[in-house]
């Protein structure tokens, strides 16, 4: 190949790779105002929906309220009239055994009609609280009929009492038989167990299609809210409001936003509204769940919703490959979500891309020709000249003439060429120098690399081992606490005192030995940046050895017999206390920890001139060999210690105390005899606290 086609080929990649570049930059500037320019748009349209849902919600809310208020008030109240009477031109009992509004009342604009169960009892407290329910929805009937059309008060038995303009004759449609165990509503109407007075009950999207009617409102997709009444401490029934929601289904099925899906749920997982799962959730009585819908691109967006705690929130869900935008609906707290598939933003980026990807390339076409005419006659000829020239040179001939007579580049090339071939040889030669020079290099940086290597998977080990040690140990208090608080949650009332107070002392012995591990963590870090602080003062070693033995003691249940000596006074000693504590605790924690049940451990603090010698010994599984070398490493554990709980950072605590002492810390051990630990401690010479190592 030729220099002229070569520069020719590497001139057209790069102006290719220029071209690509400006595509894809292109092409991710187009993507990223589309996508900022949709989910502004996504914001804005969920703000909108949501206020104008809010705004509907609390208007039902706002009067239920009001209804349950004027009801309570009209109850405690005596009745203006005669109730019987009243009863009497109001209802009747029909053949098929219900109760009913007379026929002349079924204007839905001007009464409040009555059904009654065939199964409802007529009692005097009943016709009592009907009427006064029906009186208060006729007075609200004139000003709320057309803003808002219904509400119906639910009394046991069942019986219901209100208004629905849109559906006047539902009283007469109603079977006297009408199965109560069939829709959501009457369960939330009339709940078994009691809602609190002012927690407000929202049905899922339900629709009898099994009621037969001629009127088709009344099989029309709804959800029903309702609000508790009690009278004194006494639950007497619900007021309710029937809201048609096939206007936010039809949402739902079109958007004003291209390539966008409306999706409503509540929090409880079950879908409201969906453009494709409608007839599903119809058919389920609202029932239908997002994990059981079959839709992995909804129950991703689910899980994401409920990771949320915002009022509003916007994002990315990878799993579904979707931007989304969510709000949470005021009263029912249900989540409006829209989704944007994000392939539908990459094709809009890419058709505007391409055009800039055509248009570069034409260019580059062009370039490429003009560029290969000038280099055809300026390079690949002269290039061709020079070498033929360059042949009858390598043949041995030194004398050739330079045949290209021009002032640039070519020619001063044409002149250096024999320069060039004397000096080949010469650097040869450093050549070859360099070349054993680069070898030793090598293999002193592969000693180096080698060696960093070595240290680098010490460190990973050590890492390895911490993790594991403290998510052990944090997992299993942690466990334990969980499972105590499930059973005392679930059976507290069941439980005996003795069976609580067992389970709360589980609770603090766990959270006492969580505490001890992470002041374990604490205290080393302290220690290793120097933060912990050495003040020694005059202190009764005695009476600490024997304090340090009690709290042993207690702490393990007197596990393993402690025997403390002193073999001789100890008056005048000079020391930190809190230093001390964690060197004497921690070796008598290990003493008894690694030791079985009923083994006596030996604790003898003796005086050696101006020195402190604790020895403490015990009788239990001993340290391997192999493992004695690293006893003094952060979260290095011996290999025999079994389930036995620990974070391998016991010892190194007391080293770094034993080093602020200006101390010395030797260890005797062998396996299945115990362990000797001896601590020398200058404890009878004041030591300067400015000299005390950090």
């Amino acid at each position: 190949m030729t220099v002229s086609r070569r520069i020719l080929i590497h001139v057209a990649l790069g102006a290719a790779f220029i071209v690509a570049v400006v595509t894809a930059v292109t092409y991710e500037l187009v993507y990223r105002a589309l996508r900022q320019r949709d989910l502004d748009h996504l914001k804005t349209y969920v703000t909108e929906r949501t206020r104008r849902e809010a705004a509907r919600f609390q208007q039902i809310q706002s009067n239920l309220t009001l209804a349950r208020e004027q009801f309570l008030k009209r109850l405690d109240a005596p009745y203006p009239g005669d109730i019987q009477a009243r009863w009497n031109e109001q209802f009747r009992l029909f053949p098929d055994g219900a109760w009913r509004s007379r026929e002349k009342f079924s204007d839905g604009r001007k009464y409040a009609p009555l059904w009654c169960h065939k199964n409802w009892v007529l009692t005097p407290d009943a016709q009592h609280q009907i009427l006064v329910a029906q009186d208060l929805c006729e007075e609200l009937l004139p000003g709320w009929v057309d803003s808002f059309p219904s509400v119906y008060f639910n009394f046991p038995g069942p019986a219901n009492v209100g208004f629905d303009a849109r559906i006047p004759s539902w009283v007469w449609d109603m079977p006297a038989d009408y199965d109560t165990e069939k829709m959501e509503w009457l369960s939330l109407a009339l709940p078994k167990t009691l809602p609190q007075p002012d927690v407000f009950l929202w049905t899922g999207v339900q629709q009898d299609v099994d009621l037969q009617t001629a009127n088709p409102l009344i099989n029309a997709p709804m959800v029903s809210i309702f609000l508790p009444i009690y009278h004194g401490s006494d639950f007497i029934g619900s007021v309710g409001h029937d809201m048609f929601m096939t206007g936010m289904l039809d949402e739902a099925m079109r958007s004003d936003i291209a390539g966008a899906t409306h999706l409503i749920f509540r929090d409880d997982g079950r879908l409201v509204a969906h453009p494709v799962l409608r007839n599903r959730i119809l058919l389920s009585k609202g029932m239908l769940k997002a994990w059981e819908s079959g839709d992995k691109t909804v129950e991703s967006i689910y899980r994401t919703c409920l990771a949320h705690t915002e009022q509003q929130f916007s994002g990315y869900d990878p799993e579904s490959d979707s931007f989304y935008t969510a709000a949470r609906l005021a009263g029912p707290n249900w989540f409006f979500v829209i989704i944007m598939p994000e392939d539908r933003l990459q094709d809009a980026a890419f058709a505007s891309a391409q055009w800039v990807l055509w248009c570069g390339l034409i260019s580059l076409a062009l370039v490429l020709g003009f560029i290969a005419a000038i280099m055809r006659t300026q390079i690949a000829l002269p290039l061709a000249e020079l070498t033929r020239a360059t042949k009858v040179m390598g043949s041995g001939d030194a004398t050739v003439p330079v045949p290209v007579h021009r002032a640039d580049e070519l020619g001063e090339l044409a002149v250096s060429f024999r320069d060039m071939v004397g000096r080949v040889a010469a650097r040869e030669h450093d050549l070859r120098q360099l070349n054993a020079d680069l070898e030793k290099r090598v293999e002193d940086r592969t000693a180096d690399l080698n060696e960093a290597l070595s240290h680098e998977r010490e460190l990973g080990e050590m890492k390895s081992n911490f993790v594991s040690l403290v998510s052990h140990e944090f997992r299993t208090p942690l466990g334990v606490i969980m499972s105590a608080v499930d059973v005392l949650q679930r059976y507290f009332d069941r439980l005996t005192p003795e069976k609580r107070e067992r389970h709360l002392e589980m609770i603090f012995r766990s959270t006492r030995n969580l505490a001890g591990l992470i002041e374990e963590v604490l205290l080393l870090s302290r220690v290793e940046e120097g933060r912990l602080q050495f003040t020694p003062v005059p202190i009764d070693l005695e009476k600490l050895g024997r304090t340090l033995c009690d709290e042993l003691r207690s702490a393990t249940g007197g596990s393993c017999p402690i025997h403390f000596q002193v073999t001789e006074p100890l008056e005048g000693a000079i020391s930190d206390e809190a230093v001390l504590r964690h060197i004497v605790s921690n070796l008598l924690s290990n003493a008894c920890k690694y030791s079985e049940p009923g083994f006596p451990v030996d604790f003898q603090v003796a005086r050696r001139n101006g020195d402190a010698v604790f020895t403490i010994r015990d009788r239990g599984i001993g340290i391997p060999a192999e493992d004695q070398g690293r006893l003094f490493t952060s979260f290095s554990r011996g290999g025999n210690v079994g389930q036995r709980p620990g974070t391998g950072l016991g010892l190194v605590v007391v080293q770094r105390c034993v080093q602020l002492h200006r101390g010395a810390i030797s260890i005797d051990s062998a396996v299945g005899s115990g362990t000797t630990v001896t601590v020398t401690l200058p404890v009878f010479t004041a030591p300067s606290v400015d000299s005390a190592p950090s």
